[in-house]
């Protein structure tokens, strides 16, 4: 071979050389085997599916978050409206038995309740109604600041002012009317119309997996709408709220006016727990589904690493050997060069 022959194929080898040490740079830098995937050869549609499938499990994963704190919002003032329902139903109780003295406290404590439920059924989470279906810009008790001197109030503080020694019966059976009536219904419009039969708001948690989760102001765990126990939690407070001495000196009226307010009371607080256990038990789900999208996104990453990233412990070896044979080779071309130069001159 030609001196000439010989330079210039170290010369191919070189280019050669550098190229690689371009790529192992670019490897040792990002950790990745390449910057497009076209870099990983047969790899490429391996990659590929692992990051549309680790896409997907991320926003499962994300949703779920966002639900289980929703969820975790509604769970909390679940809870104080148990509380209310369960202490003013014993208040109720203990009135049946003190006298004329716990009129007022009851009607009092009754009031403020109500003032508090309306107040809750109005919470918010990230912006958004937690029990108002799907219309989560507008809140499920539209009037909750006058809760207790609006249209149902009145109402049922009207029917109670008629309540006799024998009519208890058709006073509670006429604030349940009341309740229900679209004129004096204490929900907002959408909740006492569509949205008393929309489907719930649910997650998809996996692919063609849903879990429900909402909660409604005006519907129960059974989509009982009727006689739900936010309807009956704001009836009962209502009528509590209107009692006074009237009521008290009608005797047998006042004692089977108690014993219902208390009834329905105890009755929502049944049904509040029967929908905290429903909205636990789709929380549990999501939960439990979203630790397994965690664990094969672990599973899922560690494929794609093996797939798509490099060992940098052994591409930085290879990129100091390329180097230095690149530097041998530069200096082996150095020294042809002198030789066939002198060999010329001589």
């Amino acid at each position: 071979m030609s001196t000439i022959s010989m330079i210039g194929s170290m010369a191919l080898e070189q280019a050669s050389m550098r190229q690689r040490v371009d790529v192992i740079s670019r490897q040792v830098s990002t950790g990745q085997r390449g910057a497009v995937h076209g870099d990983l050869g047969l790899d490429a549609r391996r990659a590929i599916d692992l990051k549309v499938e680790i896409g997907k499990r991320e926003a499962f994963t994300e949703a779920a978050d966002r639900a289980l704190a929703r969820a975790g919002a509604a769970q909390t003032v679940l809870g104080r409206l148990h509380d209310i329902a369960s202490n003013v139903a014993a208040e109720a109780l203990r009135a049946r038995t003190l006298g004329a003295v716990s009129v007022d406290s009851l009607a009092d404590i009754a009031r403020a309740a109500m003032e508090e439920v309306a107040a809750l059924l109005n919470t918010r989470h990230g912006g958004e109604y937690l029990f108002g279906g799907s219309d989560v810009t507008s809140p499920p008790v539209p009037d909750a600041a006058n809760v207790t001197t609006g249209p149902m109030a009145t109402a049922i503080a009207a029917a109670v002012a008629t309540l006799d020694p024998t009519n208890a019966a058709t006073v509670l059976a006429d604030t349940q009317t009341i309740a229900t009536d679209p004129a004096t219904t204490p929900f907002s419009a959408f909740l006492e119309t569509d949205g008393a039969t929309e489907a719930r708001r649910a997650l998809q948690v996996a692919d063609g997996e849903r879990v429900a989760i909402g909660v409604f102001a005006n519907r129960d765990s059974a989509d009982e709408v009727t006689a739900s126990w936010g309807r009956e939690l704001l009836r009962s407070l209502a009528t509590l709220a209107a009692v006074g001495q009237a009521q008290f000196d009608t005797g047998e009226g006042w004692q089977e006016l108690l014993q219902g307010a208390t009834a329905t009371l105890n009755g929502a607080t049944g049904a509040l727990a029967a929908e905290q256990g429903k909205l636990g038990a789709a929380s549990a789900r999501i939960d439990a589904t979203r630790e397994r999208h965690a664990d094969m996104l672990v599973a899922l990453r560690t494929q794609l690493g093996d797939v798509a990233e490099v060992d940098l412990a052994q591409v930085s070896a290879e990129l100091a050997q390329v180097k230095e044979r690149l530097e041998a080779s530069y200096t082996v071309t150095t020294m042809v060069s002198r030789l066939s130069l002198v060999s010329m001159l001589g």
